[in-house]
């Protein structure tokens, strides 16, 4: 697999780097959140944005990133807006969705950035190329909360992120049974055995999904989001026990 280095973390070698989610409304609630969340054993934050109550208003986004840049230290600070079509908790036009992406490129306060592969469309290419002058790695994501596709269909989602430019494809699929958490599996194995181009993140949501979460190393996702008090997402593991399982499960 081949590694993305940013801020000193090379994403892709070795143990899974750790996600922190912010997912607080208001202003102070965040900063209080990124002030805990510099000291803990973790890798990157991630700023939930379509969840902060002045999300709609660039100005009061810009102040907010600025001072969760300044309290995360060196951790990897990862900006993202979920549209309510991939689970996030508000709708967004194709427009404000490329203008809120621009807006945090030209503040220098993210080291990622998610980038929705069906909400981007044709943009895509042009929004990666506009990051990396930015000098801001890309992830681009891909959520279904109804089911798990067929290895092939997230196999091909990957790729063509891939081949959009993206540093690190994320696939998020709800499973059913246990054959689909297997099927994600086997899919993150593949990837990253033919296609090493890029590291990849994927996970199973959900309880049953949750194993998928913590078995990175071995299967070829190289980031997890863990939960430090409130998930952003269903299934997500506490902390400490994603960090015992990661160095548990070391293979090397």
């Amino acid at each position: 697999m081949s590694c993305v280095p940013v801020r000193g973390c090379r994403i892709g070698e070795g143990r899974p780097k750790v996600i922190l989610p912010i997912v607080e409304r208001t202003e102070a609630a965040i900063l209080e959140k990124a002030a805990v969340f510099s000291t803990l054993c973790a890798d990157c934050v991630e700023w939930r944005v379509d969840l902060f109550e002045a999300a709609a208003d660039p100005g009061a986004v810009v102040h907010c990133l600025a001072k969760l840049r300044v309290l995360l230290k060196e951790k990897l600070l990862l900006v993202t807006l979920r549209t309510k079509e991939e689970g996030g908790s508000i709708p967004v036009s194709h427009e404000g969705y490329l203008r809120f992406l621009r807006t945090v490129l030209d503040t220098d306060c993210a080291d990622l950035i998610d980038i929705e592969f069906f909400t981007a469309g044709a943009d895509l290419p042009a929004l990666v190329q506009d990051a990396h002058t930015a000098g801001v790695k890309v992830v681009c994501s891909n959520h279904d909360f109804a089911k798990t596709p067929p290895k092939a269909e997230m196999l091909s989602r990957m790729v063509a992120m891939q081949q959009a430019g993206a540093d690190l494809p994320k696939l998020a699929v709800m499973p059913q049974s246990r054959a689909d958490v297997l099927e994600l599996l086997a899919a993150t194995a593949e990837m990253t055995d033919h296609h090493p181009e890029t590291p990849v993140i994927t996970m199973s949501m959900g309880p049953l999904g949750a194993v998928s979460r913590l078995c990175g190393e071995a299967f070829g996702s190289a980031m997890t989001f863990a939960n430090p008090g409130t998930a952003s997402a269903p299934g997500q593991v506490g902390l400490d026990v994603v960090n015992a399982v990661l160095d548990s499960l070391r293979l090397n």
